[in-house]
C-alpha cells in the first residue's frame, strides 16, 4: 500500500531540476495551488495554479467544445477552492488545428465564459496557437488570507473526514463515455462546479483539504502519504455516492466503491477537521446553505480502508493509482483491472 506512485516519481524528477522559490509557502505535492507570499505587510497570499486538457479531448471524454471549455476553467478554479482562495481570474491558452471551424472556437470560449460567470470571476487574457490537435491550458489566480491558507498538510489522528458533496459521478461519466460510446450521455449528467463557497467556509476551520479531481481514493492516498495517517471510510454508499452512480453500478454489476477509485473525479473538496472545530465548521456550513458529508475518520497508522460492519477492508491505493497510470490509454483494460482488484479484496 505504500509502494511508489509512478506519476509522483516522474513529477519529482522534473521538479528536482528547479530551484525552490523562497517566496513559495508550500512544498511539492503539499497544496492544490502554489501559495506565494507577496509584500510582508500584505495580509493575503497569492494562489496560482495551472491545469491543461489534452487526453480528455483526444479520447472523446470531452467531445463537445462547450464542455471542454467549462472543464478547463473548473479544473483550475477547483485548485483555488481547495486552498480557500478568492479567484482573481483565469488566463487561457487555446491551441487548435487550422481546419477547426469557428464553431469549435466559439464553443470553447462560451464554455470558459460560462464557468467564469458561475464562480464569479473573469478571463484575464491568454494566447491562441495553431497545432495538430486541440490543446487547452489555463492558469487560475486568486488571493487567500495568510492566516487561513488551506494546504494538504495538518491532519492528525482523530480528525473527521468530509466531502463537500456526493462523489463518484466523474468516474461513472468516464466509464459511460469511454467504454460505451454508442450510448449517449445527456449533457446535464456531469457538470461539475468548483466549490469556491465551500473552500471559503472551511478555511481556518479544516485541518487540510484537497480536491477530488483525480478521484476520492487518489486524493486520500496523497493525503495519507503527506500526513502519515490512516483513513477509514464508511460504506454508507447512498449517503456518499451520487444517486446516478448507484444506478449505473447496479445495472452493470460494478461495486459502487469503484467509482471512488476512478482517476476522473468530480471536483468536490475532501477535507478533514479536528473534533474541537467540527461543530463550528458545520454551523458555518449550515449558515452558508451547505451540508458537508462525513465519510470517515483518521486514525494512527498508514493506508486507506473501508469499514463494512465490524470489519475494515484495506485497499491497495498505490496499486489503484498505478493502474490508472499504466492502463490510462485503454479504458476497457483499466475498468477490467479495477474490477479484478475489487474481487480480490472482496468488496
Amino acid at each position: 500500500m505504500m509502494d511508489e506512485i509512478l506519476e509522483n516519481r516522474r513529477i519529482a524528477a522534473v521538479a528536482g531540476k528547479f530551484l525552490r522559490p523562497p517566496h513559495r509557502l508550500n512544498g511539492l505535492h503539499e497544496s492544490d495551488a502554489e501559495i506565494i507570499t507577496l509584500d510582508p505587510d500584505f495580509d493575503r497570499a497569492l494562489a496560482i495554479t495551472t491545469d491543461a486538457l489534452s487526453e480528455e479531448i483526444a479520447s472523446g471524454l470531452y467531445a463537445e467544445p462547450f464542455r471542454a471549455g467549462w472543464m478547463l476553467a473548473m479544473a483550475n478554479f477547483s485548485d483555488l477552492a481547495a486552498v480557500g482562495a478568492d479567484p482573481l481570474g483565469l488566463v487561457v491558452t487555446i491551441t487548435y488545428p487550422p481546419a477547426a471551424g469557428e464553431g469549435i472556437l466559439e464553443g470553447l470560449a462560451e464554455g470558459i465564459a460560462a464557468a467564469c460567470r458561475r464562480v464569479g470571476t473573469y478571463v484575464l487574457g491568454g494566447d491562441t496557437n495553431q497545432g495538430e490537435r486541440i490543446f487547452l491550458s489555463g492558469c487560475a489566480i486568486g488571493l487567500v488570507p495568510k492566516p487561513v491558507v488551506l494546504t494538504r498538510k495538518g491532519i492528525l489522528p482523530g480528525d473527521r473526514v468530509y466531502l463537500s458533496g456526493e462523489a463518484g459521478l466523474g468516474g461513472v461519466f468516464a466509464l459511460l463515455r469511454l467504454t460505451e460510446p454508442a450510448i449517449p450521455v445527456p449533457a446535464s449528467f456531469y457538470v461539475p462546479v468548483a466549490r469556491m463557497r465551500e473552500g471559503r467556509v472551511i478555511r481556518g476551520r479544516a485541518s487540510a483539504c484537497m480536491d477530488t479531481s483525480d478521484g476520492v481514493l487518489h486524493t486520500l492516498d496523497t493525503l495519507m502519504r503527506l500526513n502519515g495517517v490512516r483513513f477509514i471510510l464508511d460504506s454508507d454508499w447512498p449517503k456518499i455516492l451520487h444517486p446516478e452512480v448507484l444506478k449505473v453500478c447496479r445495472a452493470r454489476g460494478i461495486p459502487p466503491w469503484l467509482s471512488l477509485a476512478s482517476v476522473h473525479g468530480e471536483f468536490e473538496l475532501c477535507f478533514t477537521v479536528a473534533p474541537q472545530k467540527e461543530e463550528a465548521l458545520l454551523r458555518a456550513a449550515n449558515e452558508a446553505g451547505w451540508s458537508p458529508i462525513r465519510v470517515g475518520e483518521v486514525v494512527s497508522g498508514a493506508g486507506v480502508g473501508i469499514r463494512t460492519g465490524e470489519k475494515v477492508v484495506d485497499l491497495d491505493t498505490a496499486r489503484i493509482r498505478n493502474i490508472a497510470d499504466s492502463a490510462a490509454s485503454d479504458p476497457l483494460r483499466y475498468v477490467a483491472e479495477l474490477v479484478g482488484l475489487a474481487r480480490e479484496v472482496g468488496l
